[in-house]
């Protein structure tokens, strides 16, 4: 099984079920965390201890930074600790190429988003990492210029990773997931730790629709079709605020060491679960002689304390003190018992003559795994087919293009071309990002343009239909990004498009139907129904919620080949009132819209 990481984290995966509870080891985590150091920093470091650099998974490198360094620390053998690194580079005049700005004033969790647009830099960033086993302790340090033009810890960052317990089926049904946080480590000066406030978040239903670690994001809100962390699902809030303060001298921390969540049914044992922490700096009274928070609930204004006490010899009214302090950041978290197979999405530079760190590139998966790989490596490094890891020591520089594919029992098929890239022996790299681009469907057409360019280069992906098929869109991340087939942008951070085609002639949607009325937690039927019988291959159907947290559908559904219509099933949020959301269905260009009635 996976656990899921705390840097925006990646994705997930779960042991094969045994008899009975267990930590499910390499689910996702992503976070959005505030530059709270009071000074403009220029890259992050995650430190997680007691595993190794082939037990890293995914990363998330669409930040300011881009694809992270990852190193592996074997000082002392029997405590190994792996760091992820985001960095800036550096300009020839040995000035920074990227930083992270100090916030003008207070973020709200709402513009959490923001992290994820490289174009925005208005004080924070999103990250994340995955990883198998199960690590004793997670770290994460903002990086600060020491004066000198080197990189140092500016901070802990108090933020902090959930670890999954899996609960298999016993005799029927599909089991159960429990999600649990403990408060970051940090070195023992009171009896009591760093106090922090936490909200947990979870959705009151699920689906198995898969979640990229890039997924697991923020929900704009201006875009209630976004794809965020709560996987097109309604959202409550299971805790509204709590303490997570560690007490050293007590087991597991004492009773504020963790917080630990409902377990949650897998109805069909297929199910992802999605989760958010929000958390806050926690500035009410402490105990003098021992550091512990005296404010255990937070007002109905959020901001304020609650009840009276004695702290300090002083009777205080709490509900006269702000014990909330400023957001930090959130983490987003997934668990996949199934575990679909993955590929990581890019390689981090390596260097002449230095060792390569040990990279997992395939992720997980039902055995057994076929994995194939074609094109170039440098010299001296290898790929391997039966684990999926890249390693080895290069004896030359340059640029290298090579492609892997991996199919496993479960019928998962991934592709993906990668480009590694060498710095000759004593040469800086000049900033860099990569492209990769996809065909969707993959035998519909063919794109040019992908390649690793110096930051600030004008690019052009170009995508070409194959005999029978037409251009639709490029995407990035299930965005829309350009309608032209030739796609200029300048480059600046790492980009993964997927070039979108369809049949010519193919068929439009004709109508959506839900059935009305839905009651509030309840699920409702619909469908989905096209002008003409879907072409070979099918036609995927796109379908939104005009308000998720009042009725969310599923991302997409398939009409099979040869068919008008199919079903799927939607599901009403606890509204407390009377309310209705639009539901749209789009395909080829067409999008027909139809509103649904919800009642309490």
């Amino acid at each position: 099984m996976k656990v899921i990481y705390t840097a925006m984290m990646a994705m997930m995966l779960a042991l094969a079920p045994a008899a009975y509870a267990s930590i499910a080891y390499g689910s996702i985590n992503n976070f959005d965390t505030v530059n709270d150091t009071g000074e403009e920093c220029h890259g992050f470091e995650i430190e997680i201890e007691d595993i190794h650099d082939t037990d890293i998974t995914y990363t998330y490198d669409w930040n300011h930074y881009g694809t992270p360094i990852i190193t592996e620390d074997n000082s002392d053998p029997q405590h190994p600790k792996v760091r992820v690194r985001y960095e800036s580079k550096k300009n020839s005049n040995g000035t920074w190429t990227a930083y992270t700005a100090v916030p003008s004033g207070p973020i709200n969790p709402t513009d959490g988003h923001q992290f994820t647009d490289p174009s925005v830099n208005f004080g924070g960033e999103h990250f994340g990492v995955g990883f198998y086993g199960a690590p004793t302790a997670i770290s994460y340090f903002w990086l600060v210029d020491d004066g000198a033009g080197n990189l140092i810890r500016g901070g802990a960052v108090n933020i902090s990773t959930p670890s999954f317990t899996y609960f298999p089926p016993v005799g029927g049904g599909g089991g159960q997931v429990q999600a649990a946080i403990v408060h970051p480590p940090e070195p023992q000066v009171m009896e009591f730790g760093e106090a922090v406030w936490v909200k947990a978040t979870k959705t009151t239903t699920h689906n198995n629709n898969k979640v990229e670690l890039r997924d697991l994001v923020s929900d704009d809100p201006e875009d209630p079709g976004d794809r965020n962390w709560r996987n097109g699902e309604p959202d409550e809030v299971e805790v509204e605020w709590q303490i997570l303060q560690t007490e050293f001298a007590e087991v597991n921390g004492g009773a504020n060491g963790e917080m630990e969540n409902e377990a949650e049914d897998l109805s069909n044992g297929d199910e992802i679960v999605t989760r958010r922490y929000d958390f806050y700096k926690y500035v009410g009274p402490l105990d003098d002689e021992t550091g512990e928070a005296k404010a255990e609930k937070v007002g109905p204004d959020g901001i304020h304390g609650k009840g009276t006490k004695i702290i300090n010899g002083v009777e205080v009214d709490l509900s006269t003190v702000v014990v909330v302090g400023d957001y930090i950041g959130a983490q987003m978290a997934g668990f996949d018992a199934e575990g679909q197979i993955g590929l990581i999405d890019h390689l981090q530079d390596g260097e002449e003559d230095a060792e390569y760190v040990d990279r997992r590139v395939v992720i997980q998966g039902t055995p057994p795994i076929v994995t194939t790989h074609t094109g170039s490596l440098p010299d001296g490094m290898t790929f391997d087919d039966v684990t999926g890891i890249l390693s080895g020591t290069p004896t030359e520089g340059g640029s290298f293009d090579f492609s892997v594919h991996s199919t496993d029992a479960n019928g998962g098929d991934v592709s993906k071309d990668y480009i590694l890239t060498i710095a000759p022996a004593g040469e800086v790299l000049a900033p860099h990002s990569a492209v990769a681009t996809s065909s969707y469907p993959a035998n519909a057409g063919t794109t040019t343009g992908d390649g690793d360019y110096e930051n600030g280069t004008q690019v052009t992906m170009t995508a070409t239909p194959a005999h029978g098929y037409r251009f639709v869109n490029w995407t990035e991340s299930g965005s829309e990004v350009s309608t032209d087939a030739s796609y200029q942008f300048t480059i600046d951070v790492n980009h993964n498009l997927v070039a979108n085609f369809a049949l010519k002639g193919s068929t439009k949607v004709k109508k959506v139907v839900v059935e009305t009325p839905v009651t509030a937690g309840s699920k409702a039927k619909g469908k989905v129904v096209l002008k003409t019988p879907a072409p070979n291959g099918g036609s995927v159907v796109t379908l939104e919620s005009s308000d998720p947290s009042v009725l969310s559908v599923p991302a997409q559904v398939t009409v099979v080949a040869g068919e008008t219509q199919a079903k799927f099933k939607a599901t009403a949020g606890n509204v407390a009132q009377a309310s209705n959301a639009d539901v749209t269905a789009s395909l080829n260009g067409s999008t027909k819209s139809t509103t649904v009635n919800v009642t309490p």
